[in-house]
């Protein structure tokens, strides 16, 4: 069993450095050896003779591997032989092999920008996936366009890996940079090493590499959130749109007790426009300060019926009565408030489309009202009044999104009309309304 073990793996080896040796030197990386001195030994005794490893300086290299085993751990060693440089770097149980290229500079370099757009991240990967690069992103967050917070995860497969992360994108951005040439200074750079020229040749990379990343295989460094901008604000324009309806003081819909002012709820639109303030204190809870336009339209049932002003109360005018004339085909009563909303909103994930939920207080001032009565051959009255409506207005908001749509509900704890003045003294009207955000 021993022996099949040791035929297998001398099989296996020798098959790998013919197609390392007949290949470049993006293809040529190969896992050697476990890191066990015994395995070492049997691929020494076993393959030096093969033209295979001659053509591949492989028993100069398992030797070296031998020599270095203690000193080896996270280091790099260079096997030059007469015509190509060999790079052995171990990690874990296995030592890793590369080609190094003849070229000063040959190099696969990959720097994000603040402005780098999601197709820009995805053509990057699929174009390192080519050069047998892996790229990961997380905790990605874009706003307005332009990246927040970042954390690229970077296995170049042949020993070099990485991590950095950003909440705070510099100018010149991250990356990193893989150099295949066999004089490269550094093999492998990672985070913050491009100057703000864009160029990488900024005499303080170094430092800066040093300072900030820890390039070693497979350790991290995320980079520190700056303290000034642990408060993030974003803006954007909401309009939503939904329906509206009201309550008794029983929580019930008008039409259940038969009242003339039960509403049409397919017709009784609500609409608002808001400039929408997002102070972000973290990347799961972010507060929404909303400041806005918002339109009620309550339409009533029964057309028949036309809202006026009485002394005292909003009265409902029986058109049937009063102008048997006419054929009513809508009668709705329409207000428009300035709204200020506070909604906290809780993020369940770093990511501006995770899904999220929230709720809070709103208030709104009344700046126009009227009534609109339609009847036939296009007859309309519109007539601009306060009809008893209360000027300010207050309640609760609850919010639902995904990505770029949210859901919401509102429920008004103050009435729709003055104390004892609306459709009926002791029945007082509380709007509620639902509908999206977008």
């Amino acid at each position: 069993m021993k022996n099949l073990i040791k035929i297998s793996m001398i099989f296996c080896l020798g098959l790998m450095s013919h197609l390392a040796s007949a290949s470049g030197w993006n293809s040529d990386t190969l896992k050697v050896i476990q890191a066990n001195g015994e395995m070492v030994e049997i691929i020494l005794n076993n393959i030096q003779d093969k033209e295979e490893v001659k053509a591949f300086n492989l028993k100069k290299i398992v030797e070296s591997i031998s020599e270095n085993a203690g000193d080896l751990q996270d280091e790099e060693v260079l096997i030059s032989g007469e015509n190509v440089t060999y790079l052995i770097k171990q990690s874990g149980d296995y030592y890793y092999l590369s080609e190094l290229s003849t070229k000063s500079n040959d190099q696969y370099k990959v720097q994000i920008l603040k402005t780098t757009s999601r197709a820009e991240l995805e053509k990057i990967k699929e174009d390192a996936s080519k050069k047998g690069i892996d790229i990961e992103y997380e905790n990605l967050q874009i706003i307005n366009g332009e990246i927040e917070a970042i954390t690229l995860k970077v296995d170049c497969n042949d020993g070099y890996s990485g991590t950095a992360s950003t909440t705070n994108m510099p100018e010149s951005g991250i990356g990193f940079i893989r150099d295949y040439s066999a004089n490269a200074d550094a093999h492998f750079q990672m985070g913050k090493i491009f100057g703000n020229n864009g160029d990488d040749s900024d005499k303080g990379w170094k430092k800066e590499l040093k300072d900030e990343f820890n390039t070693a295989f497979n350790e991290e460094k995320v980079v520190a959130k700056d303290k000034n901008r642990f408060i993030q604000h974003d803006h954007d324009i909401d309009f939503s749109i939904g329906l509206n309806n009201y309550l008794n003081s029983n929580n019930q819909f008008p039409d259940t007790d038969n009242k003339e002012f039960a509403l049409d709820p397919l017709t009784s639109w609500t609409y608002g426009i808001h400039s929408n303030h997002k102070i972000s204190v973290s990347p799961y809870v972010k507060f929404n300060f909303q400041m806005g336009l918002l339109w009620n339209n309550f339409a009533l049932a029964d057309n028949k019926y036309q809202f006026t002003k009485g002394p005292e109360q909003v009265l409902l005018n029986d058109t049937e009565i009063s102008r048997p004339d006419i054929s009513p085909s809508r009668s709705k009563l329409n207000i428009t408030y300035l709204n200020f909303n506070l909604v906290p909103m809780f993020h369940f994930g770093k990511s501006s489309n995770a899904f999220r939920i929230g709720a809070g207080p709103y208030g709104s001032y009344r700046i126009a009202s009227k009534s609109k009565f339609k009847y036939n051959d296009n007859g309309k009255d519109v007539v601009k009044n306060n009809f008893h409506i209360n000027n300010w207005k207050y309640g609760l908001k609850a919010q639902v999104g995904w990505k770029g749509v949210d859901l919401f509900a509102t429920y008004d704890l103050s009435p729709v009309f003055i104390e004892d003045r609306g459709p009926e003294a002791d029945y007082p009207l509380r709007a509620i309304s639902f509908g999206v955000i977008f």
